[in-house]
């Protein structure tokens, strides 16, 4: 028993971690850049994002919790590990330098990671795996919005 509590524990820590560090790193580009920026077609007003965000990072909690639970999963583990890390450079890319084009090369391996984690989560938890699909469909939606607002600001490396 006690160690399904350390694997939550884990599994909330890492996400939490990863929560609190984005959300500092993206209201560091909200509070100084992003209201001066061309949004694209389609793109949320700003209170979809709090209600959605706590969403996403409860299924992950869930999901990781549950692959935590699993025997060989040593390369989920790796692959959740280093989307957490991509997520956070990402909004460190996007939000705090401004810097689109770099955060959507981050944004594209992100996708890519959280798709190859899904399948790796699949094998092991259908519904580990299942959990994961808002999260990839809003990684989609997030590209969109980064190539948006690439596009319409000018579409330069650096701000």
């Amino acid at each position: 028993m006690m160690q399904h509590i350390f694997k939550f524990i884990v599994s909330f820590a890492l996400v939490a971690l990863t929560a609190a560090l984005s959300s500092y790193l993206s209201y560091l580009g909200i509070d100084s850049f992003y209201d001066t920026l061309q949004l694209p077609p389609f793109n949320p007003p700003r209170m979809v994002f709090p209600i959605v965000w706590p969403i996403l990072y409860v299924l992950m909690i869930v999901s990781f919790y549950i692959v935590l639970l699993r025997q060989n999963n040593q390369s989920a583990i790796f692959l959740f590990i280093g989307q957490l890390v991509l997520h956070i450079l990402w909004c460190y890319l996007f939000f705090t330098k401004g810097l689109f084009a770099f955060g959507l090369v981050d944004l594209v391996l992100l996708i890519w990671t959280v798709f190859v984690m899904i399948k790796k989560f699949h094998d092991l938890d259908h519904t580990a795996a299942y959990l994961q699909y808002p999260y990839f469909l809003w990684l989609l939606f997030a590209a969109y919005l980064n190539v948006g607002v690439w596009y319409l600001n000018g579409a330069a490396f650096i701000q």
